[in-house]
């Protein structure tokens, strides 16, 4: 009876060592953050909304889209932990490391053209009331208001960034650089006022063009696939090599209460 008692506890204990071993494994994984590779997916699309909705209200509060990316590093971080046993799979990495690189280094260019764009955009009505206030003008057809004209382009490009509405603020840009050019010295308030249409020119149209190359660039999709593949099969053989390990433990301890029990038999 002492010797069956202390049998099973052998099989308690190795049972409980088994079932802490495979806790413990699920606690390693998670403390280095399990692989999740749809909330990369989603955080990468939401950076995406996210600079779009900072475009559309000029708003240069970028708390929210920072977390974002620093939760997006935690993840990218996670994924090149996977370990890369085949070429295909270094390939991948490198190609999804490659992409969100680029991409971390295109939103922090978005935060500083943004926020020059909102600077340029809010000093450009101001810089017009000065121009009225010095009292210098200059007409185009039917007696208008040059300045006034490129002001409202700016704003129409700024809400609505159209090829038109472009076009019609470069020509503006070429007169007022034509206007620098013919004085003796520039003036110093149309020149301010053209440094700011110049700002929401060329600011506006390289934030435009990050947008655009966000939303339109999904390269990473298939390698995201192979990646995401291959990790699942990865838990999934793990798993199969623990069931197959608790098995040979309770068939050699199994194995060992027999022998007992037939030992015992015979002794007694």
């Amino acid at each position: 009876m002492i010797i069956l008692a202390l049998s099973i506890l052998l099989l308690t204990i190795c049972s409980g060592l088994l079932y802490y071993k495979n806790l413990f494994q699920l606690e390693s994984v998670n403390s280095g953050g399990k692989v999740n590779f749809e909330e990369l997916r989603f955080t990468d699309l939401r950076i995406n909304a996210t600079t779009t909705m900072l475009r559309l209200n000029l708003s240069t509060d970028t708390t929210q889209l920072e977390s974002e990316v620093v939760r997006l590093k935690e993840l990218v971080n996670i994924v090149s932990d996977v370990r890369k046993s085949t070429l295909e799979l270094n390939n991948s990495f490198n190609k999804i490391n490659s992409y969100f690189d680029k991409k971390i280094l295109n939103i922090i260019k978005f935060q500083i053209a943004l926020a020059e764009l909102k600077k340029a955009i809010d000093a450009l009505n101001p810089t017009y009331n000065e121009l009225l206030k010095n009292k210098i003008k200059f007409s185009i057809d039917n007696n208008r208001d040059f300045y006034r004209e490129s002001l409202i382009d700016a704003l129409f490009y700024i809400s609505s960034p159209h090829r038109e509405n472009e076009r019609r603020l470069i020509e503006d840009k070429k007169i007022l650089s034509q206007i620098l050019s013919f004085a003796n010295s520039p003036n110093p308030h149309i020149l301010k006022f053209s440094v700011f249409v110049d700002i929401i020119l060329k600011r506006g149209k390289e934030i435009n063009l990050i947008i655009e190359d966000f939303n339109k660039d999904n390269s990473i999709n298939n390698e995201l696939v192979i990646l995401e593949k291959y990790y699942k099969e990865s838990i999934e053989s793990k798993a199969h090599d623990g069931q197959i390990f608790l098995s040979m433990i309770f068939g050699a301890i199994l194995l060992y209460i027999i022998t007992i029990v037939l030992v015992l038999k015979k002794l007694t």
